[in-house]
């Protein structure tokens, strides 16, 4: 498919269309990358979120692996149809693999993305293969109702969607326009665990937050902040909202990866 083609499905006579960037993403062709790095987009998003991030590292000589998670840019009919374990095991086998292929690797994500990051990061099968994290306004908490959201979802199957949270202009998200009720729930059962468990994640953490953010509270980050037991780092935003690898301070948060991961993530010994 050309990259400037429509990504398309058709499901229950409902058609939503996402450009090639809302395709998976991998660059895998050097004989001797920096190392590997598995990123994750948000809930009800798309890898086009995350695209920039991903070229500017591939093109630091990292082996990038940006998965499309299961039940996103397709339908909402589709999403409504998996859970938020099906969403953190396609992304721990993207980790395994990559951790077999490149050694210890790198991690990193955005909104629910950096909820599976640290859910990564608190696996007990991935001690050991993950170097470091990088977390960018990671969500940990929804309000009260949202823990009702399977039930909700059989009066009210969806509710508005919350794309496009960008302080740039002429910058759009490729994501669903609605969000089903019961992946809501879902989000909620996963945010819930992860927060549970912060205390597991013991490699070293970027955490990135935006100063204003109109999807997850900043107050999350402070959240993951107190929570984790890891060496922790953190990153101001100030010109950008939830979407910050689309946003004004897209270069500052990727120099500041980039430096993060080079002291953190050890050179693979063989390719």
């Amino acid at each position: 498919m050309d990259r400037d083609e429509l990504y398309r499905c058709e499901c229950d006579h409902v058609r939503m269309a996402f450009t090639a960037r809302s395709a998976p993403y991998r660059v895998h062709d050097r004989t001797s990358p920096r190392g590997g790095l598995l990123l994750c987009h948000g809930f009800t998003g798309s890898p086009q979120s995350l695209r920039p991030w991903a070229e500017d590292h591939a093109a630091r000589g990292w082996a990038v692996e940006l998965p499309l998670l299961p039940g996103h840019a397709r339908t909402w009919q589709e999403m409504a149809r998996t859970d938020w374990t099906d969403w953190y095991g396609h992304l721990r086998e993207a980790a395994l693999e990559l951790s077999e292929r490149y050694g210890p690797i790198a991690i990193g994500g955005l909104s629910m993305g950096g909820a599976l990051t640290l859910a990564l990061g608190e696996d007990p099968r991935l001690r050991g293969r993950i170097a470091a994290l990088v977390a960018v306004n990671p969500g940990m908490t929804l309000p009260p109702v949202a823990r009702f959201g399977h039930l909700l979802s059989r009066v009210r199957p969806t509710m508005a969607g919350i794309a496009d949270d960008v302080a740039k202009e002429g910058v759009h998200e490729e994501a669903y326009d609605r969000i089903p009720l019961r992946s809501v729930g879902e989000l909620h059962r996963l945010f819930s665990r992860t927060r549970r468990h912060l205390d597991r994640v013991q490699a070293p953490l970027l955490l990135a937050t935006s100063a204003v953010d109109h999807t997850v509270p900043p107050t999350d980050s402070d959240i993951v902040a107190a929570g984790v037991s890891g060496p922790l780092e953190r990153l101001a935003l100030p010109d950008s909202y939830h979407l910050a690898p689309l946003d004004h301070d897209a270069e500052r948060l990727f120099a500041a990866s980039a430096r993060f991961l080079d002291t953190h993530v050890p050179a693979p010994e063989a390719v």
